[in-house]
């Protein structure tokens, strides 16, 4: 930015001269084009609006500056790398999200449309960055041909079956019969030879004869072998399609981003074609097609990434794993902060922290160093003591709360019995003598009984969940733009604001899982200090920052909202309470003022 403020008049664009992709350097001509434009400011500089701006042209003119700057070659190629930057710069500030991915001819448009730049323009910038790969929607089109089409090589398929061949190809081979080597007439000639040996009579030889018959007929003929080379294409496409509509099912119930890096049906479908560029440009066709959110990035493996790299990732997914533990651990979800504690180990087993963590979840827990969730070596080791002592307790515990249940339930027999005989008693001498009302209170003496336990009127149950009776108050959440977007789009440098929203994020998804401990989300209140619409409004309220949140990450990511949650250490995967109750969706709280905001101020830098 400081460089292009050095130069106040740029010669080639002013003069209307070519400077990309090549820049018009011959002096004669350059010379030619001054000439012209000074008698055309001349006529200008009366103009009402622009004829200060004309003047001023021709006043540098007339002090030799354009032609000192225009004839000096060095000054000439900052001029012209300065114009370069200054026709590239808006298309830049888009195509930096698309790199390590594909990017799609419907992207191209978008990005073509807001910056008024032609589309081959950033097609051009596309192939010099050369680290953005173009979709190519023939690939698609040509999988949707293919799929439609009708083959008959039914006795093909039924005979290749018998002898468990793949296809033709296969089965000649078997036979020493080389068909990619071997021309026309090659073929043919080995076909009768192989034949005059074929004299047994059962499946397998009748199998053979009617497989040669066939491949006289296809291998003999170049329009029938390019159909049978089209048929074996066809059929990668049916597993290619088995496999396009099982991540469009998964989809449509888990309404989850699509990541080719994460995904078994994409490996599935580059296995199946043999050709990783074939299977992304499919891919992306299919969920284009489908409106499938996705996320596709250059190299589905990281195979080729320095060894440095890989290792720096494997150890932030492990402090990230042991983080997750640490939360867990302070919410008393130990079996999950033993999961998250195996992944940690996974991911860097020399990971220090992990012997820490486990040391303080089992003071948590209240444990002896060879409990449960003790390492795994000390519990190999002492498995017998500890299996021996977990029974014992476990019997105890079982025998204390036999003989209670006994206790209460012989109370409430002898307490229901008595209520029974007094009942009768009362009915015998209401049935004998009229009914009496007190003088003072206007009830009945049956009215004065105290027979049946108080019921609790403070209280109500709402799908196995208890909480305060509704007190009449209406809901008090508010469905806002929280204004993420202004410290993350728009500016120069968001890291510090971005190191925010992954702090925000996290808060977020620690206060919202408190609901399946029976906890206000943002507070210590259990639910039955709470009404129901206190604990709905609570968690709408952090679903809200958590939707809104990566909706934000989702638009400056390319389309990618999964970053923050690794990055952050924090995962949200939706709780029980919200599954039982009102089953909100993330999607719900977005808001179209982000999506304002990005398009208007997303891409300035």
């Amino acid at each position: 930015m400081a460089d292009r403020n050095k130069i106040e008049y740029n010669w080639y664009e002013i003069l209307g001269l070519e400077y990309y992709p090549a820049a018009e350097e011959n002096e004669g001509k350059i010379k030619a084009r001054i000439e012209e434009k000074r008698k055309e400011w001349l006529r200008k500089e009366t103009d009402p609006l622009n004829g200060t701006k004309y003047k001023n042209y021709g006043e540098l003119l007339k002090h030799g500056v354009i032609e000192s700057e225009m004839l000096d070659s060095t000054k000439r190629r900052e001029l012209i790398k300065d114009a370069q930057n200054k026709l590239f710069e808006p298309i830049d500030k888009f195509l930096k999200y698309f790199e390590g991915s594909i990017i799609t001819s419907k992207k191209i448009r978008e990005i073509a449309d807001k910056t008024k730049r032609k589309e081959e323009l950033i097609k051009k910038r596309i192939e010099e960055n050369g680290k953005i790969e173009l979709y190519d929607e023939k690939i698609y089109k040509n999988y949707c041909e293919y799929i439609n089409r009708k083959y008959e090589f039914l006795t093909v398929e039924q005979n290749l079956k018998i002898l468990d061949k793949k296809d033709l190809y296969k089965f000649l081979n078997s036979e020493n019969i080389n068909a990619t080597r071997l021309n026309e007439g090659g073929i043919i000639e080995a076909i009768k030879e192989k034949r005059k040996n074929l004299i047994k009579s059962d499946n397998e030889t009748s199998a053979k004869k009617k497989l040669l018959t066939e491949c006289e007929k296809i291998f003999g003929n170049n329009g029938k072998r390019n159909e049978y080379d089209e048929y074996l294409k066809y059929l990668k496409y049916v597993n290619v399609k088995k496999e396009l509509e099982e991540i469009k099912t998964i989809y449509e119930v888990t309404d989850k981003q699509v990541s080719n890096k994460e995904n078994d049906n994409f490996n599935n479908i580059k296995n199946i074609l043999n050709s990783e560029k074939e299977a992304k440009n499919i891919f992306i066709g299919f969920c284009e097609a489908n409106k499938i959110s996705y996320n596709i990035s250059k190299r589905s493996d990281d195979s080729n990434r320095p060894q440095e790299t890989r290792q720096n990732d494997a150890k932030r997914l492990s402090e990230a794993a042991c983080e997750r533990a640490l939360n867990a651990i302070e919410n008393f979800r130990f079996n999950e902060a033993v999961k998250c504690l195996d992944e940690a180990k996974y991911y860097w087993p020399e990971n220090p922290r992990i012997a820490m963590i486990r040391k303080r979840m089992n003071e948590k827990a209240g444990a002896s160093p060879n409990n449960y969730y003790g390492n795994n070596n000390n519990q190999n080791r002492s498995s017998g003591n500890s299996n021996s002592n977990g029974t014992n307790v476990i019997l105890i515990v079982s025998g204390v709360i036999l003989f209670i249940v006994i206790v209460v339930m012989v109370f409430l027999t002898i307490k229901n019995m008595s209520a029974n005989s007094s009942d009768e008693k009362r009915t015998q001498s209401e049935d004998n003598f009229p009914k009496v009302t007190s003088p003072t209170s206007g009830t009945t003496p049956e009215n004065n009984e105290n027979t049946t336990p108080p019921v609790d009127t403070n209280h109500e149950t709402i799908n196995g969940y208890t909480y305060l009776k509704d007190d009449g108050k209406a809901s008090t959440f508010s469905s806002r733009d929280l204004g993420y977007e202004e410290g993350m789009m728009g500016v120069s440098d968001n890291s510090s604001a971005y190191e925010n929203i992954k702090a925000k994020y996290c808060n977020a998804v620690n206060e919202i899982v408190k609901v399946d401990e029976g906890i206000v989300p943002g507070t210590n209140t259990p639910f039955r200090q709470a009404t129901y619409i206190e604990v709905d409004d609570a968690y709408k309220e952090y679903l809200q920052e958590i939707a809104q949140m990566r909706q934000v990450v989702f638009l400056l990511n390319n389309g990618n909202d999964s970053v923050i949650e690794p990055e952050s250490g924090c995962f949200y995967k939706g709780t029980r309470w919200n599954t039982e109750n009102s089953k909100y969706k993330a999607k719900q709280f977005e808001r179209d003022e982000i999506v304002n905001y990005y398009n208007n101020y997303g891409n300035q830098y």
